[in-house]
């Protein structure tokens, strides 16, 4: 009778484990039933999530129309939950996020506070913590549904810009993962890369007749943010100077007026900026420059020949020294620390620098900064 019983408890417990197997297996959507999402953007209307998303529909889907594979849908919700269960009603098809690219924020959820929508992004298996961060001058949904030139679209065109080996000045990248790690170190305050929409030069490619221009993505502006949401633009000077001192960068270039009264440039090779904690309240930022001139010689009045003279260099110091001290000025108003500095502080120094300064330390902080220039 024992033998039985144990037989009956084996069998029970086979078929229970075959059930949930054969149920796993049937909730797994078919990759031509999916919704593939490349982009999303976040936008507040009526006290509701507007979700707009980039979506590319497999060719051999019936949703796709016209040789299109890229559409933007939209919905909303009062959550970001019940916003994408209600975009893959307006779809028909399951919304995948698994390759989402980029997330672009409106500037109306950005000074709504509603800081509890992405906190879910970053705790939620929803997408990774490496997919991008920006933030729109608008509408996010506007962004993801401009006309690219050459038929590509907003979201990949902001990644190849973003994520580029062309480190450009002025080109500030945020990522999910980067953002929440700026928001909790000292100061709690990150940036993300603002984009704007600005007309080309040239006519849509094909469509010369009708006169009309491509609109292009541009990054060059930065919003600065902190725990509870929007604090300011920063323009494309201060924009820059944050770009100095937080980014790798390996293109741009620097204008100065020439020693013979002509505008110039440098063109910038590489450069590297450490921060350092010099007392409680004085840091430092010093930032190493690798420049060429964008006209290699030049001939001086002896005859001799160089790429940027001495003079032409201290201008070039001064002018990286006024715009980084510009920027911190600028966000140290809005008691924005944009360049961590209260980090390096307490790493340094510890709970000891942080009970004798208190919540405002940018009030009394002194900022030193040092440039290095290497003329290639």
């Amino acid at each position: 009778m024992k033998k039985r019983n144990k037989a009956k408890w084996l069998i029970l417990i086979v078929v229970i484990a075959v059930v949930a197997l054969l149920d796993g297996l049937s909730s797994n959507v078919n990759l031509l039933d999916r919704a593939i999402v490349v982009g999303m953007g976040i936008d507040y209307e009526d006290d509701e999530i507007s979700l707009s998303a980039q979506v590319l529909i497999p060719k051999n889907s019936s949703s796709a129309s016209q040789g299109n594979d890229f559409v933007v849908y939209s919905s909303r919700g009062k959550t970001v939950q019940e916003a994408v269960e209600n975009l893959s009603y307006t779809v028909g098809l399951k919304a995948s996020f698994a390759h989402t690219n980029v997330i672009i924020l409106g500037d109306r959820f950005l000074k709504s506070g509603r800081t509890d929508v992405l906190e879910f992004l970053v705790t939620s298996d929803m997408v990774t913590d490496n997919t991008l961060l920006v933030a729109s001058a608008g509408d996010a949904k506007e962004i993801l549904a401009v006309q690219m030139p050459i038929n590509e679209v907003a979201s990949y065109h902001l990644t190849e810009i973003l994520q580029s080996n062309r480190k450009e000045a002025g080109q500030n990248t945020a990522s999910l993962k980067s953002y929440f790690e700026n928001i909790y170190k000292v100061g709690h305050t990150a940036s993300l890369p603002l984009v704007f929409l600005r007309e080309g030069e040239f006519g849509l490619l094909g469509q010369e007749s009708s006169g009309e221009k491509p609109k292009l993505l541009d990054v060059s502006h930065v919003v600065v943010t902190n725990k509870e949401g929007y604090l300011i633009r920063l323009g494309r000077r201060q924009s820059n100077a944050l770009s100095y001192t937080t980014e790798k960068l390996n293109a741009g270039v620097l204008s100065y007026m020439g020693d013979d009264g002509m505008e110039k440039e440098a063109v910038i090779l590489r450069t590297d900026a450490t921060k350092t904690a010099l007392s409680y309240d004085v840091t430092e930022i010093r930032i190493d420059f690798s420049v060429r001139p964008s006209q290699k010689y030049y001939v001086s009045a002896s005859g001799a020949t160089g790429g940027i003279s001495q003079s032409e260099q201290e201008q070039l110091r001064a002018q990286i020294i006024s715009a980084v001290a510009d920027c911190f000025e600028i966000c140290k108003y809005y008691d924005a620390d944009v360049f961590h500095l209260g980090e390096e502080l307490y790493r340094e120094y510890g709970e000891e620098w942080k009970r004798s300064v208190g919540k405002s330390y940018l009030d009394g902080l002194k900022l030193k900064i040092t440039v290095n220039l290497n003329v290639k």
